[in-house]
């Protein structure tokens, strides 16, 4: 009999800005996280919290970890044979990583939207009521209802309105970004990943998913992968910087830009790692 998730709190209302000295209550946490592939270490001994209704940034160059980490919250590695983690990651204190947990209602608590945009080859509107039927009966109505609640968090009903029987293909990259976003969220998860959703659009389209980012996390705990410091700087509450598969620092955001404590991480901040 599979562990129900579905009991545990679900997120509260964004409560006031915080600070290094009072967090809000973590909603979801890495705990001496360790990942294998094949004869691979990508992951040693990474802790981490992410804090409800904030958003925090995961930064790195390139192959230290970050994405991997994130496919972990979620449990993409068991997609994989050759893929082991050790460790935890507790959701609302459950450990998710425990084998009797149901997968499936793993990752509709803990959506992801990936680097590149993946609609599916369907309408706008069944993209994005793809996930609520995979989970539950809804009437059409009520489908209705949260295919457009969905769109309007995305920002993006008032541009599709109009179109929902026509392809989510026919999008441009920033409104397939969108829609990806707008299907993660009708199932109404818990936790948002986003696996560097802007790094192949425009600066209007970029501006418009971190728009969007910033209205989601009243609703959702959210962590982002970016390469883009100005971004992460932007976005993130707090920022983790990744080396090398480990974590090398953790923190409010302002403090991690401005005054970092490790000197790895101030010369990643200021542009001088290398």
């Amino acid at each position: 009999m599979y562990s129900d998730l579905s009991t545990l709190a679900v997120s509260p209302a964004a409560p006031p800005k915080a600070t290094s000295e009072q967090p809000p209550p973590v909603k979801l946490e890495a705990r001496h996280i360790t990942f294998r592939y094949a004869d691979t270490v990508a992951l040693t001994d990474v802790s981490v919290p992410l804090y409800a209704n904030r958003t925090t940034a995961f930064m790195g160059p390139s192959g230290c970890g970050k994405s991997t980490l994130l496919r972990v919250f979620n449990r993409m590695h068991d997609l994989y044979p050759d893929q082991q983690v050790d460790g935890e990651v507790l959701l609302d204190g459950q450990n998710i990583l425990r084998p009797e947990i149901d997968v499936n209602l793993v990752r509709s608590r803990i959506g992801m939207v990936f680097q590149k945009p993946l609609p599916f080859p369907m309408t706008i509107y069944d993209n994005v009521a793809f996930g609520v039927r995979l989970y539950r009966q809804v009437r059409r109505a009520d489908m209705d209802a949260l295919v457009e609640q969905a769109l309007r968090h995305a920002a993006l009903w008032d541009e599709v309105k109009d179109i929902l029987s026509q392809s989510g293909l026919a999008l441009s990259g920033g409104q397939q970004q969108r829609l990806c976003i707008a299907r993660a969220i009708a199932v109404k998860p818990d936790v948002l990943l986003l696996d560097e959703p802007c790094s192949a659009l425009d600066p209007r389209s970029t501006a418009l998913i971190e728009e969007t980012m910033d209205r989601l996390k009243q609703r959702y705990t959210i962590a982002i992968v970016t390469h883009n410091l100005q971004q992460a700087n932007r976005v993130s509450d707090y920022a983790a910087f990744m080396y090398l598969g480990e974590m090398v620092e953790f923190g409010p955001s302002g403090r991690i830009f401005a005054n970092p404590g490790k000197e790895r991480t101030r010369k990643f901040v200021t542009g001088r790692f290398g």
